[in-house]
């Protein structure tokens, strides 16, 4: 088998991953990219527990699936994907991909691959959507691009790490207040009013995406539990705020009306202080490009940016048909790559953040 060398073929088996797979993927965990973060995160993601949770969890709207790609029946990469909890029949989230260091010369190839194989997998099961999330000009980047993801928009991760500044202001009169069931429409309206379209028709959010979950399903699931306050102003909801927490580590994510901007300082503040992070606690929030303001105000509390990262989705063919063998080739490099508009998947201006890899 000749892995290295320009016009080298590889013949590789990809499938779902079995029971003997798992020395195989234990060996390439370390190394490998990250794809949902910050959420992956919060949760406690590992690949590990990706396989623990795809194998043996009894509850579907959670299930993450592994895919290899093997020679001689040796794994030398694999993908992890899970079944969105909101939304498991139209979309799924990439989680991880990983390699051998024996192929690392071959990764970009070994990955897209993957990403086919996932493509045309999904589409047989109907699922129209794969979301994944990638930082820079990297491997990753370059073979989510070869593999016809699309970028739709880029999110700053910030990250308020340890106990918050020493914040003696006064709290000033805020309208702030749990979310209630019946907040459910109004969000999604809140959420339509101020995100991009292009965001919008790849999201393709339902109302379903603001409705909390039930505590007693998250804590079977060993998921972390969330909470979401919302600020009025008059009788509508001015800005929503989305906390998700486990263990050390939490997620606060924002959408809020433009006209709002100077109900952004003491919303934050005031999250801040009800979550009350200790010594070694991570906070993250992800900005969206259209959310300078929170940016500005995140740095003006203690977050510090830390990792851009672009957003891709990849449109499936219902009707797609999973080839049981691949044979890399002529490089991913060489593809023409399509279905990216032009500029995407480029490296910004942060430096990456070490807890991503």
């Amino acid at each position: 088998m000749e892995m290295n060398g320009i016009g080298g073929r590889l013949p590789v088996t990809i499938r779902g991953m079995g029971g003997r797979d798992l020395p195989g993927l234990l060996r390439m965990r370390r190394g490998g990219v990250r794809l949902d973060l910050p959420d992956a995160l919060v949760g406690g993601y590992t690949p590990l527990i990706g396989v623990i949770r795809g194998r043996w969890n009894p509850f579907r709207d959670a299930r993450i699936r592994t895919y290899v790609a093997a020679a001689n029946r040796a794994p030398l990469a694999f993908v992890q994907v899970r079944d969105r909890a909101t939304d498991p029949r139209n979309k799924w989230d990439l989680l991880y991909l990983g390699v051998a260091r024996a192929t690392a010369g071959r990764r970009v190839d070994l990955w897209v691959a993957l990403l086919d194989y996932i493509t045309a997998a999904a589409g047989r099961r109907g699922v129209p959507r794969l979301y994944a999330k990638v930082s820079g000009e990297s491997e990753a980047a370059e073979a989510f691009h070869a593999a016809g993801y699309s970028r739709y928009g880029e999110e700053t991760i910030h990250l308020l790490d340890g106990v918050a500044p020493d914040d003696r202001e006064e709290m000033e009169d805020l309208a702030l207040r749990p979310q209630g069931a019946g907040d459910t429409w109004a969000l999604h309206q809140l959420y339509t009013l101020t995100a991009p379209k292009p965001a919008q028709y790849a999201e393709a959010y339902t109302s379903h995406r603001w409705e909390l979950p039930r505590r007693g399903a998250v804590i079977a699931q060993g998921g972390p539990r969330e909470w979401g306050f919302v600020v009025e102003r008059g009788h509508e909801i001015a800005i929503y705020c989305r906390i998700a927490r486990q263990g050390g580590r939490a997620r606060l994510e924002f959408i809020y009306e433009p006209a709002a901007r100077e109900l952004l300082s003491p919303t934050v503040r005031a999250i801040v202080r009800w979550l009350d992070p200790g010594p070694g606690e991570q906070v993250y929030c992800a900005t969206r490009e259209f959310q300078a303001e929170l940016a500005t105000t995140l740095r003006d509390h203690g977050f510090a940016a830390k990792e851009v990262q672009d957003v891709l989705v990849r449109y499936t063919v219902v009707s797609a048909r999973t080839p049981a063998l691949a044979v890399i080739g002529r490089s991913a490099r060489e593809r023409r790559l399509v279905g990216v508009p032009a500029g995407s998947l480029r490296r910004q201006g942060h430096g990456p953040h070490n807890s991503s890899r």
